[in-house]
C-alpha cells in the first residue's frame, strides 16, 4: 500500500461523492460562490474573484449567472456594488449543506464514532499547520457551512496576516 494512492484515492472518492450531491443546475463554482458571498454579504465580485480562482469577466459571468437565476442580488454601496444571497439562494445553500453532510457521511461509513473523531483531528492537525493569508484560508473553505466550525476553525487559525 503506498500512502499517497490511499490519500488520493480517498480525496477522489470524497469529490465525487460531493460532485453527486450538487443541486440540479447548480456546478460547484456556483456553490462555492453562494456560500462565500452567504458567509460575506456585501463582498464585491473583486473580492469574490480572488477566492474562486476566476477572472475578472469569468466572476461577472458566474454572478450574472447567479443573479438570472435569483440566487444573489447586486447592491449598490457607494461607489461599490456589493453581493447578497438571497432567500432562494440560502435555500439551496441549505439543502447543498445537507448534501454535503450525506456525501461526506457516507465517506467515512466503514469508520465508527472513535475512528471519525481521530480522523477528522488528524484532518484538522494537517489544515492548520499550513500558513494561510486570508484569501488562501476563505478559498479553503469555500464549500464550508462556517458558523459550525465557531470558534474553533483550524484554516482560520492558519492564517497569517
Amino acid at each position: 500500500m503506498h500512502s499517497s494512492n490511499v490519500w488520493a484515492a480517498s480525496v477522489l472518492a470524497a469529490a465525487d461523492r460531493l460532485a453527486a450531491g450538487l443541486p440540479a443546475g447548480l456546478g460547484m463554482r456556483d456553490l462555492e460562490a453562494l456560500t462565500l458571498v452567504a458567509t460575506h454579504p456585501g463582498a464585491t465580485s473583486d473580492w469574490l474573484r480572488t477566492r474562486i480562482a476566476l477572472t475578472q469577466s469569468g466572476t461577472v459571468r458566474l454572478v450574472d449567472r447567479l443573479e438570472r437565476l435569483g440566487l444573489v442580488r447586486r447592491q449598490r454601496e457607494g461607489r461599490q456594488v456589493g453581493l447578497t444571497v438571497t432567500p432562494a439562494g440560502r435555500r439551496r445553500l441549505a439543502a447543498w449543506d445537507r448534501a454535503r453532510d450525506d456525501a461526506m457521511a457516507d465517506a467515512v461509513a466503514g469508520l465508527d464514532g472513535e475512528e471519525r473523531e481521530a480522523l477528522v483531528t488528524l484532518l484538522s492537525k494537517a489544515l492548520l499547520r499550513v500558513p494561510r493569508v486570508r484569501a488562501d484560508a476563505d478559498r479553503a473553505c469555500r464549500t464550508c457551512t462556517w458558523p459550525r466550525c465557531e470558534p474553533a476553525c483550524p484554516v482560520d487559525a492558519s492564517v497569517t496576516d
